[in-house]
C-alpha cells in the first residue's frame, strides 16, 4: 500500500479513488478493499476479545465499521470516493467499476456480514434494503460466480423475510450447479463454490464465520445427520422436501417449536434433531426473528 493510501485509510477509513495499492494483485478496487478490510478487522477483533486485549478489540471494532465510509447515502450503494471525501457520483451501481473487484457496486454493497443490521439502517431501513436486495434476483444482477455475492441470498433473514432466502437459495441451487463440464458458474476459489453448495443443501450457511450464527435456508435432503467431532450427532429432517416444497412451514428443535431463522453453533454441537415441515407456498410468519 502506498504511503498516501495508507495515510488516508488510517485517517478516513477508506482508500481514495486516485490511489493504487501497487504491491497487490488487484491494484485498484479500493471500495472492495475497504469493505474486506472492515470484515477482516471484525474477525481479528473477536480474537483480541478472546485474548482479553480490550483496547485492541475496541480499536478493531471501530475499524470494522469503515464500510460506512464507502456507502453513498444518495444511491444507498457503495461508491468510489476521492481523496477530499467526495463520492464520485458519476457511474451506475449496476455496471462494473474499477474500484470494485470483479463486479459492480451492487454486488459488493452487501459485503457487510459483520453488521447486517447496521447495513439495513444505513440503506434506509428494511423496506429499502429488501427492495434493493430483491432486485439482485428480479433484475438479473446476482452473480454467483463471484464469491463476495455468496451471502446475498441469506441476507433476507436479517430483514425478517426468510421465505425470500428460501426461494432464492433454491433458485441458485437449481441454476448455478449443473451436472456437466461447465457445472460451476465460477472458479472454486479455496473451495468456496463447493462449500456454499454443501451448506445450502444441508439448509444453513455461515454468513459471518466469526460469529456463532448460521442462517437457515431451504434444506434439500429429507434427512441428514452430521456426526460431530465430540461424538454427538445433529440431525436435520425436512419433511415433505422436494423440488416444489422449498418453503419452511414450521419447525421444531428437539421437539420444541423453533421460530428463529438461524442456528447457534453451540446448539449444533450439543447434538439433537431439527425438524422442518416444508411446503409449496411461502410462510412469511415463520422465522421473522
Amino acid at each position: 500500500m502506498g504511503r498516501r493510501a495508507l495515510k488516508s485509510y488510517l485517517k478516513y477509513g477508506y482508500i481514495p479513488l486516485e490511489d493504487e495499492v501497487r504491491d497487490a494483485f488487484h491494484t485498484n478496487e479500493q471500495v472492495s478493499r475497504t469493505l474486506e478490510y472492515a470484515y477482516d478487522d471484525f474477525c481479528v477483533a473477536q480474537m483480541a476479545k478472546a485474548l482479553g486485549k480490550t483496547e485492541d478489540y475496541q480499536a478493531l471494532m471501530k475499524r470494522s465499521e469503515n464500510w460506512r465510509n464507502v456507502l453513498n447515502p444518495q444511491t444507498e450503494y457503495v461508491d468510489g470516493r476521492y481523496a477530499d471525501g467526495r463520492f464520485q457520483n458519476e457511474t451506475s451501481p449496476f455496471e462494473k467499476q474499477k474500484f470494485i473487484t470483479e463486479g459492480a457496486p451492487c454486488h459488493y454493497t452487501w459485503y457487510v456480514p459483520q453488521n447486517p443490521q447496521g447495513l439495513i439502517e444505513a440503506m434506509g431501513g428494511k423496506e429499502s434494503f429488501v427492495s434493493k436486495l430483491d432486485s439482485m434476483f428480479t433484475e438479473g444482477r446476482y452473480w454467483h460466480g463471484n464469491e463476495p455475492c455468496h451471502q446475498v441470498a441469506y441476507m433476507f433473514n436479517y430483514a425478517g423475510e426468510p421465505w425470500r432466502t428460501q426461494k432464492y437459495v433454491r433458485h441458485i441451487l437449481d441454476t448455478e450447479y449443473l451436472d456437466d463440464a461447465g457445472g460451476l458458474s465460477g472458479n472454486d476459489d479455496a473451495g468456496q463454490m463447493s462449500a456454499w453448495l454443501l451448506f445450502s443443501y444441508m439448509g444453513f450457511y455461515p454468513v459471518c464465520p466469526a460469529t456463532p450464527y448460521y442462517m437457515i435456508g431451504s434444506p434439500v435432503f429429507p434427512k441428514l445427520t452430521i456426526n460431530l467431532e465430540n461424538g454427538k450427532a445433529f440431525t436435520i429432517i425436512a419433511e415433505n422436501a422436494s423440488s416444489e416444497n422449498i418453503y419452511i412451514q414450521r419447525a421444531t428443535f428437539n421437539g420444541q417449536p423453533y421460530t428463529h431463522n438461524y442456528l447457534l453453533h453451540e446448539d449444533i454441537m450439543k447434538g439433537g434433531e431439527l425438524h422442518f415441515v416444508m411446503g409449496k407456498e411461502p410462510n412469511p410468519a415463520w422465522g421473522r426473528e
